[in-house]
């Protein structure tokens, strides 16, 4: 078969879980004799050359051709309506697509390319298969969090609760104008594609029409897969059609994963390392495992932050005054993906702080399979592969005693430690691609039959 992912952003630039899934997925389906095609967006692109208005690349990457597209900012003016409604980024798409021939279309995470990537093989009569990989379907800012951090189950207030949440200048001129009665109204409808002004009204209805919307377009998807159980439930929660998300674990490319460096780096064994790794930012709750680590009275735990901190500034600022230059927590960067191997036979235990509703972070698949354990915070999918007392600790989101507890309890549990870390079965990634196989075969039957 000939398949298009598409995907919000690709390698070799972006190294999130999400890349790093779609790239295992792709190689383990071409070595199963099909062709696969990658269609990414490029956010980083820097339009230097005056009037530049579009960027279009094609390119070989590990074996996977990809063709990559990004716009001029100006073009997504109304960021809000422009994530998932871009008429330029459509058109790029329409037009690539239209010479293109593929048996299933694919859709990983569409953030910037827009509902495009399901409207056009559609009306070309291709299936469209759609992965959620986040909440992105369903919240605007993909994390199911508010602006104050707390958890959010979904578009508060038919979607009018997004606004501040996203924006609070234009909560405040959505007010100071009277908006709010003529969007509850409109909330139905959605905005037009065709104009990103970015007014405030059309911003704001951007926000409020977004789930209905594009609960709309993933309805008519020829099939719809969750990695956890716990996401399938929130979209069905938020009114998605029970019996339609099929659930499918994240499995692990270990012909790429983690390897054991022959010598190991020399360490006291008597010091527990902790390690984080990911990225720096607040919803990943970095401040919670520092604070467990500053409140427990031992000078043999250690705590390695790894990953980039130029992200979010502020945030890496604030960690760093939280941890007040104690010897025992280090910054130690960001590393590359070959370097996991070394970095995870240098941890005794993995610190998974979330404090959003995470689906089923890598990193953890990582650990486990290295047969390190997780402490973690018992929030969405991390309670389906970290199991307590079995395969590492649970405790609650944003509870730095608790972690710092489970900290102090594998420091003087050396046996729990080793207990811990020979309970994880991880499953392999070459599940996925079969059972992807067979929901390709599926949906291009049956979208035969209604042809």
């Amino acid at each position: 078969m000939k398949l298009l992912f598409v995907v919000h952003q690709y390698l070799p630039r972006h190294v999130t879980g999400t890349e790093q899934y779609v790239r295992a997925l792709a190689h383990g389906l071409q070595q199963a004799g099909h062709q696969v095609t990658v269609f990414a967006y490029e956010p980083l692109i820097q339009f230097a050359a005056p009037g530049r208005e579009w960027f279009e690349q094609d390119e070989v990457v590990e074996g996977v051709p990809v063709h990559r597209c990004s716009v001029h900012p100006r073009h997504s003016a109304n960021r809000e309506l422009g994530d998932y409604e871009n008429p330029l980024v459509g058109q790029l798409f329409a037009r690539w697509f239209a010479a293109q021939s593929f048996d299933v279309v694919h859709v990983f995470h569409p953030r910037n390319i827009g509902l495009c990537a399901l409207r056009e093989p559609r009306r070309r009569g291709v299936p469209v298969v759609v992965h959620l990989m986040d909440f992105w379907f369903l919240c605007p800012n993909y994390l199911l969090l508010r602006s104050d951090g707390r958890l959010c189950d979904g578009p508060p207030d038919q979607g009018l609760g997004c606004i501040g949440c996203i924006d609070a200048q234009l909560a405040a001129n959505v007010d100071a104008d009277g908006l709010r009665p003529y969007l509850a109204a409109l909330a139905s409808l959605p905005t037009p594609a065709g104009d990103l002004t970015p007014t405030v009204a059309r911003r704001a209805h951007a926000l409020v029409a977004r789930k209905p919307t594009l609960f709309a377009e993933l309805a008519q998807a020829s099939a719809v897969i969750a990695p956890s159980r716990f996401l399938r439930q929130r979209f069905e929660a938020q009114g998605f059609p029970n019996g339609r998300i099929r659930h499918l674990p994240y499995g692990l490319d270990r012909s790429r994963g983690a390897v054991r460096p022959a010598q190991p780096a020399a360490r006291d064994r008597a010091v527990l390392q902790v390690g984080y790794i990911g990225s720096i930012s607040r919803h990943k709750g970095v401040h919670i495992a520092i604070a467990a680590v500053r409140a427990l009275a031992r000078h043999d735990v250690r705590l390695c932050v790894h990953g980039s901190l130029d992200s979010h500034p502020d945030y890496a600022a604030e960690l760093r005054r939280l941890a007040a230059d104690d010897p025992r927590i280090e910054f130690c960067g960001r590393f590359e993906p070959p370097e996991l191997g070394r970095v995870l036979a240098s941890l005794d235990c993995l610190a998974v702080p979330s404090l959003w509703y995470e689906n089923t972070p890598f990193a953890v698949l990582e650990a486990l399979n290295f047969g390190l354990p997780v402490l973690a915070s018992d929030l969405g999918g991390i309670a389906e592969i970290v199991q307590h007392e079995h395969n590492g600790l649970l405790f609650p989101a944003g509870d730095a005693q608790a972690l710092g507890g489970a900290i102090a309890r594998l420091h003087d549990d050396r046996a729990l430690l080793q207990r811990l870390g020979a309970g994880a079965t991880v499953p392999d990634v070459a599940v996925d691609v079969a059972w992807l196989e067979d929901l390709y075969l599926e949906v291009v039957a049956a979208n035969t039959v209604r042809a």
